[in-house]
């Protein structure tokens, strides 16, 4: 079972550490993995009762011919935790064409307040692994909260260890207090494995 990690330290003197486990079997792949973000070695004093992580948790995953189960589960030091359960399907696989349908449902469990929950799907698309789009909806019923989601991706480049990508979307949060608009992003993903 191959134990891969990593460490990085970010502009405010935190540092986020993870590691991840693989395990191949006849037919299917278990995942699992750990992390831990915003890790402090000295207390902040602009935060005096600060807790000495921002966030940790883990999730395990079962994969099989390109369907997948996962759990994950995080602590929120002064929160609360969070579990989500989610399924992937792929629905079509060709030499170019791949549609995957996807589904979850998350409990919040907050240390004030009651608990709730966010449900949602999505479906993705992608051509050659050069070009994609995808959409999703998520809805929590206790704020009648629906989230929108539409975008899309081009590789610009990659080799086996270096990928640069473009993304761009459009998002939108509908409430019971009104429609939200549709707020446009955009970026470039440059992504390098050691």
């Amino acid at each position: 079972m191959p134990l891969t990690g990593g460490m990085n330290e970010n502009l405010d003197g935190t540092k986020d550490f993870n590691i991840n486990a693989m395990k191949e079997f006849d037919n299917h792949t278990v995942h699992a993995s750990a992390y831990v973000v915003g890790q402090r070695d000295k207390p902040d004093p602009r935060y005096l009762n600060a807790p000495p992580y921002n966030v940790a948790g883990g999730s395990v995953a079962v994969e099989k011919a390109g369907h997948s189960v996962s759990l994950h589960g995080q602590h929120i030091p002064n929160y609360g935790n969070r579990v989500t359960a989610s399924a992937n399907v792929n629905v079509l696989k060709t030499d170019a064409h791949k549609v995957d349908v996807n589904a979850f449902t998350t409990q919040t469990i907050p240390k004030a307040g009651p608990n709730f929950s966010t449900h949602g799907a999505g479906l993705d698309y992608n051509f050659k692994e050069k070009l994609g789009a995808n959409a999703s909806v998520a809805h929590t019923p206790m704020y009648n909260q629906t989230n929108y989601s539409v975008g899309s991706n081009v590789n610009l480049y990659k080799n086996p260890t270096t990928s640069v990508d473009f993304k761009a979307g459009v998002n939108r949060t509908d409430t019971a207090f009104g429609r939200g608009n549709w707020e446009k992003q955009g970026f470039i993903q440059f992504s390098k494995k050691f």
